[in-house]
């Protein structure tokens, strides 16, 4: 009897081992329900800018890979500007120490990031999300008003593949400041300045009234490919007025720069760009959303009743562009009444 349930359980396992070849792999799929959430990317162009969320996985199995394939001109013609030209960009490196704000040179900051080489507009392999790089020659490209660019992409795991068709780049000319004086579809010029974020407490010297932005006029200027910028201040004659005549103004956390220069003229720092250098985290030097650097410029005088008041003008603003840039600040009706009474 014992035998015969051995000889049983043996016939068992070799059924059954006969059998498990042919039971079906259980192999990686694709969600049918998987798809790119956003189809038209519309980036401005100078801009580091990530997509992300942009593909809804639902249930698929991953690691997945993206790839981007048939990147062409929307009228059919090669694209090389994006497929073949690499550019160096700046990164973060990933096994330093994060940008906190609190750098005190250059070098620091320089330290924690690296140079490497990108295509203009890529795809992360594993997640999707869409980049766009800054720092690059992007006169070649084709932007709108025009059509711009299609392409495809491949979405594969080890079980499946399944194509994307039609998906479009269309990004906007490089507007290199913001606010912008920039026309979005052409790129042009539309008004040679821009306005401060805020004024208050300051009168116009001529008859007393108060200052308003429409009272003052913002030129930012390109002079050269540097690391710098410098602000100036100008009365109604377009004659320099004196930094210092803005006597409460914290020169030395006006922003994070470096190696301050002031002079009767001008105050000047070395920085290195964009600025803010990660948009979307605040430090002190930034507005509270951390998109743009907030530079407050301020002064105490006596008014008429012998009370103290504490004017100052505050612009925030962003520069994408590496560069020696000029801020030229006109008083364009009246200078601001710096004296007191």
């Amino acid at each position: 009897m014992i035998v015969r349930k051995i000889m049983i359980c043996l016939l068992l396992v070799a059924v059954i081992a006969s059998c498990s070849k042919y039971l079906p792999e259980d192999r990686d799929s694709l969600d049918t329900d998987a798809r790119f959430t956003t189809i038209d990317y519309a980036p401005t162009l100078g801009r580091n800018t990530v997509y992300e969320g942009n593909f809804n996985f639902g249930n698929t199995s991953q690691p997945v890979t993206f790839e981007i394939v048939d990147l062409k001109r929307y009228d059919g013609q090669p694209a090389p500007e994006l497929n073949a030209d690499v550019y160096p960009v700046k990164v973060w490196k990933s096994n330093a120490e994060t940008y906190t704000g609190k750098e005190t040179s250059l070098e620091e900051i320089e330290n924690k990031r690296s140079t490497e080489y990108h295509r203009i507009f890529e795809i992360r392999k594993h997640s999707g999300q869409i980049l766009v790089w800054s720092g690059m020659d992007v006169a070649h490209l084709v932007t709108r008003p025009d059509s711009g660019y299609k392409f495809n992409v491949k979405v594969s795991n080890s079980g499946a593949s399944k194509y994307f068709y039609n998906l479009r780049f269309r990004p906007y000319k490089p507007r290199p400041y913001e606010p912008s004086n920039y026309n979005v579809e052409t790129g042009m010029i539309t008004n040679p300045a821009v306005k401060p974020t805020e004024i208050s407490g300051m009168i116009r010297q001529k008859d007393g009234q108060g200052m308003t932005a429409a009272d003052v006029d913002i030129f930012l200027t390109k002079k050269d490919t540097g690391n710098s910028i410098t602000f100036r201040f100008l009365d109604s004659a377009y004659n320099a007025l004196d930094p210092a005549l803005f006597n409460t103004t914290d020169w030395g956390q006006l922003l994070h720069g470096f190696n301050r220069q002031q002079t009767t003229s001008y105050v000047k720092y070395d920085v290195a760009y964009p600025l803010p250098l990660v948009n979307g985290f605040p430090t002190k030097y930034t507005n509270t959303s951390g998109t743009r650097a907030n530079v407050a410029f301020s002064y105490y005088r006596l008014s008429p009743t012998g009370l103290g008041v504490n004017a100052r003008l505050r612009f925030e603003f962003a520069i994408y562009e590496k560069g020696d840039w000029e801020l030229v600040f006109h008083f364009k009706n009246s200078s601001p009444k710096f004296t007191n009474y």
